[in-house]
């Protein structure tokens, strides 16, 4: 199944020539932006130690590659609790999701977790025949049917286009130029003494400069790759289900829920203001106005069909704490 874009232009069938020219288009911008985020840390390591700066910095990247490709989903999956669900656990979800990832012609089938969380969220993680969807169980307990296959979709969209993978990645050169920025931090702390008495700068204002814009350049770099892998995967669900609404109406519901748990814990009784360009996610409203652009197109693949029975937690599944920081992780969960 070939995953496009919705445009403003009346609806037409796209050929597999368009497709494959779009598939190209999104993973050309993906690692343009993963290689301006390797040459600013490249940057900040010349800074440092010269060109055996730069070495370092290739070594590490090409590390991090192979630590990336090998990495196991266990630690992410033992940090949120997350249980994998057993053949005669939620027979109605498991049937909506063998349905989804046959449709998306995935190579590998992820394995399915529960997240005992009354947050509403969800969430994919691993790589080739290791992958992972997890759901909460307030996402189960709050959305129907329609929705929570939006969801899912959603993540198997995540892993279809390797983005979890190309995600950690970039977390990692982002980290290790933030690490280079607070050298760069007590650089500057040393240059203003060594101003103060009348001596010799021991680094050049320009590379403590450098050093100083790296880290908030590289985690520009991060939010915009985070921001067109969301839209990608929103589209690919849209694709997967034949139905942007419920993905639509999911994204609403669980935007309106984070919202009220941030007014609880912030700012009581107040919206709580969060500037766009500092969006990791893409803006919900935006992203549902794409979705709803979808409806009507012919591309759209038949609507999947979905359980007649609600999706809902048994009584067994009860979650009665509230969602809190966990310190030793620091997720909100």
């Amino acid at each position: 199944m070939r995953f496009r874009r919705p445009t403003s232009r009346p609806a037409q069938i796209y050929s597999d020539s368009h497709a494959r020219e779009h598939d190209r288009s999104n993973q050309f911008q993906s690692w343009l932006i993963i290689l301006a985020m390797f040459a600013l840390l490249c940057i900040a390591g010349f800074v440092l130690w010269g060109g055996l700066g730069i070495i370092m910095a290739a070594a590490f990247a090409g590390f991090t590659v192979m630590s990336v490709s090998r990495a196991s989903p266990k630690m992410v999956l033992k940090m949120y609790k997350a249980k994998a669900l057993g053949p005669r656990d939620l027979p109605e979800l498991q049937e909506m999701f063998d349905r989804l990832v046959a449709r998306a012609d995935l190579e590998h089938k992820p394995t399915l977790y529960y997240v005992p969380s009354k947050m509403l969220n969800a969430f994919a993680t691993g790589r080739g025949d290791q992958t992972v969807v997890a759901v909460t169980h307030g996402l189960l307990d709050k959305m129907n049917n329609r929705e929570i296959g939006g969801v899912l979709a959603h993540e198997i969209s995540h892993i279809k286009h390797n983005d979890v993978w190309v995600m950690s990645l970039a977390d990692a050169f982002s980290r290790l130029t933030n690490f280079m920025g607070q050298i760069g931090q007590i650089m500057l702390i040393v240059s203003l003494g060594a101003l103060l008495f009348g001596t010799k700068l021991p680094v050049p204002m320009v590379g403590v400069a450098v050093l100083l814009l790296a880290p908030a350049a590289s985690g520009l770099l991060q939010m915009a790759l985070s921001r067109s892998r969301e839209y990608e995967a929103d589209y690919g669900a849209a694709q997967i289900t034949g139905d942007p609404v419920g993905m639509a109406s999911a994204l609403k519901k669980v935007d309106q829920a984070h919202t009220s748990w941030l007014k609880k814990l912030v700012l009581p009784g107040r919206k709580v203001p969060e500037a766009s360009l500092l969006r990791t996610h893409p803006p919900t409203q935006e992203r549902i106005e794409r979705l709803m652009a979808m409806k009507d197109l012919q591309e759209l693949p038949t609507q999947m069909e979905m359980p007649r029975r609600m999706v809902n937690p048994p009584p067994q599944y009860v979650v009665l704490r509230r969602p809190r920081w966990h310190m030793m992780s620091g997720l909100w969960y």
